[in-house]
């Protein structure tokens, strides 16, 4: 490959391959390992003056892509030069609704949904387990239908499946992705009305690999928010002022979910693959090369004022706007964040959460990581009972 491009060393190129590049499987989420790779991004984007750079990976190089203005060219290009990595897994489930079928149809029923799971959690101490436990019900509800509401070895299955993708355990995740295609595809012959897999029964003429891929995806997109939603509730625990407005205003609830999506992105990095050759100062990447965009380490850059706060006030007031990290979603990802923000309203309605321990304070920078089973709240009842005070 002609040298243009600096490139990654050897150990630079494992450690932002760890924290960046996607596994390489269907069902898996990139690495996630972001603490230690961010002084290395800001390293090579101070010593290559924001020029892209050559990445080794297991398949070959990819392109780490810097700067704002070469991220905006990577995202604003046609599809038939920068194509979605689909092995990106959630990145590339919110980027398609399956089939071209208007799955906001389904909205009022997945929210119904969202409402009575959430339901069961407005007393005791909630931690991320039980959230979880009670969202991932969620998840499977709206994808495959009530039928699908118990089966939590599905989720185990999908968790299996994400831990070995990260490990490179290639025999294991064949085996467990044989297993979980076969659960998948149990759940769309069923084709439940008002799920998902529904919508996709109702389709004609395509083919079941295709409604497996995308009900894997929409699983697998729902399911990875409820690390935000704890996060969320965690948040709005140490700040009453977001938790008093969140909870009389929608919108600003749906903006503290958004905030603690980019505090803690649960995708570190969008991908792309060439899907012709481009170029790039002076160098010229072949077809199939995968390209890079931190997107974590701009959404918490230092040039940011609010960069370590809980600021979700920026979604208000136009400030995220200016940012090309925060334009509008795809249809998908308006979704999600309604059925959330719809499950978080559930929860607020009947009680209020109460900060157990001091991983968060209002008074510190928010961390670049936070460990999700440490992190709990206790929900107090707001309701009286008529004629108490």
């Amino acid at each position: 490959m002609p040298r243009g491009l600096p490139r990654a060393g050897a150990l630079q190129s494992l450690r932002l391959s760890a924290a960046l590049v996607p596994p390489w499987a269907p069902h898996t989420l990139p690495g996630r390992d972001l603490l230690r790779a961010r002084p290395l991004l800001a390293g090579l984007e101070s010593r290559y003056g924001g020029r892209p750079v050559l990445v080794r990976g297991r398949r070959g190089p990819a392109l780490l892509v810097l700067s704002r203005r070469d991220a905006l060219r990577v995202l604003d290009e046609e599809r038939d030069v920068y194509a979605a990595g689909v092995e990106a897994g959630l990145e590339a489930c919110m980027e398609e609704r399956p089939f071209g079928l208007p799955a906001d149809v389904l909205r009022p029923a997945f929210i119904e949904i969202a409402r009575g799971e959430a339901a069961e959690l407005t007393s005791g101490v909630v931690d991320f387990a039980r959230l979880d436990a009670r969202w991932q019900r969620v998840a499977r509800r709206c994808v495959y239908g009530d039928g699908a509401a118990g089966d939590e070895e599905l989720t185990r299955l999908l968790t299996g499946l994400t831990r070995a993708g990260r490990r490179r355990a290639r025999r294991r995740r064949e085996l467990l992705s044989g297993r979980y295609d076969t659960r998948i595809l149990d759940h769309l012959r069923r084709g439940e009305p008002g799920s998902l897999a529904g919508l996709i029964a109702e389709t004609s003429g395509e083919a079941e690999s295709r409604g497996l891929m995308q009900a894997a995806y929409w699983l697998m997109g729902l399911g990875v928010v409820s690390a935000a939603l704890m996060q969320t509730l965690a948040l709005l625990s140490t700040h009453p002022a977001h938790r008093k407005a969140a909870r009389a205003d929608p919108e600003h609830l749906r903006a503290c979910l958004r905030e603690a999506l980019r505090l803690w992105p649960p995708v570190p990095a969008l991908s792309r693959v060439t899907a012709a050759a481009t170029h790039w100062y002076g160098t010229t990447l072949p077809a199939g090369t995968p390209v890079l965009v931190p997107l974590a380490v701009h959404q918490r850059s230092a040039r940011l004022p609010y960069a370590d706060s809980f600021a979700p006030e920026i979604w208000l007031n136009g400030t995220a706007a200016d940012e090309w990290w925060a334009r509008p979603g795809c249809d998908a990802m308006h979704l999600t964040l309604a059925v959330g923000t719809a499950f978080l309203a559930a929860v607020l309605r009947e009680a209020k959460p109460k900060p157990i321990g001091r991983l968060l304070s209002p008074h510190r920078p928010i961390p670049h990581s936070v460990d999700l089973a440490r992190l709990r709240v206790r929900m107090r009842q707001t309701r009286r009972k008529p004629g108490r005070s």
